[in-house]
């Protein structure tokens, strides 16, 4: 497996327990009581689940199991994963924590606004390997 497909998902599961970390405090919290701010940490728990977790698995196996490029050792160019490894886990702390916190709007904002360049940046290194069955 490529360097960059073992950092996705080495941090999609690190994402993972700390999601499912935080979803057994917010379970735990209905049965015992607890401060009231752990309520707080829904928002960065469904981010870390859905996107540092989810999304982050799916690019990281996605850029191991595409076709390599023709004539080449190599996957592609590696500075597009990069960026998207870096916007994408930024992204979650920001969208996550900031809702979390009650941030102002325009932080969240700038957090899904780095997800969204993260996956244009892993479709653009991406789209070229995406050949058709058989050819």
């Amino acid at each position: 497996m490529p360097f960059l497909s073992v950092l996705l998902v080495r941090s999609a599961l690190c994402w993972l327990a700390a999601g499912a970390a935080m979803g057994a405090l917010l379970l735990g919290a209905k049965a015992v009581p607890m401060p009231a701010g752990v309520f707080r940490l829904f928002s960065l728990h469904a981010e870390a689940l859905l996107i540092g977790w989810m999304v982050q698995f799916t690019m990281g196996v996605a850029w191991w199991i595409l076709p390599k490029y023709p004539r080449l050792p190599e996957r592609g160019p590696g500075a597009p994963i990069w960026t998207a490894w870096v916007l994408l886990n930024a992204g979650v702390l920001l969208a996550g924590v900031g809702r979390s916190v009650g941030a102002a709007d325009g932080v969240v904002m700038v957090g899904r606004s780095a997800e969204l360049l993260a996956a244009i940046a892993f479709a653009a290194a991406a789209w070229p390997r995406v050949k058709p069955f058989g050819r």
